[in-house]
C-alpha cells in the first residue's frame, strides 16, 4: 500500500511539473493603477492560494443561522 501512495504522489507531481512547463509564458497583469509582467503559472498559483485562503476564512468565520 505504501508503494501505491508513492506512485500516486509521483504521478501528481509529474502532472504538476508538466502543467507548469506548459504555462511559463509571460503575461501582463493590471490591477487598478499597477501593471506588471509575470509568468502565467505564477498567476494561476496565486489565484489558487488566494481562493484557498478565502475559503478557509469563510469556513472559519461564517456561522449559518446567525450563530445561534
Amino acid at each position: 500500500m505504501r508503494h501505491f501512495r508513492l506512485w500516486i504522489i509521483a504521478a501528481l507531481v509529474g502532472l504538476l511539473a508538466l502543467f507548469a512547463l506548459q504555462n511559463i509564458a509571460e503575461v501582463e497583469l493590471t490591477v487598478l493603477f499597477w501593471s506588471f509582467h509575470t509568468s502565467r503559472i505564477v498567476v494561476i498559483g496565486a489565484s489558487f492560494l488566494l481562493g484557498g485562503v478565502v475559503g478557509w476564512l469563510l469556513k472559519a468565520f461564517w456561522h449559518p443561522g446567525g450563530g445561534r
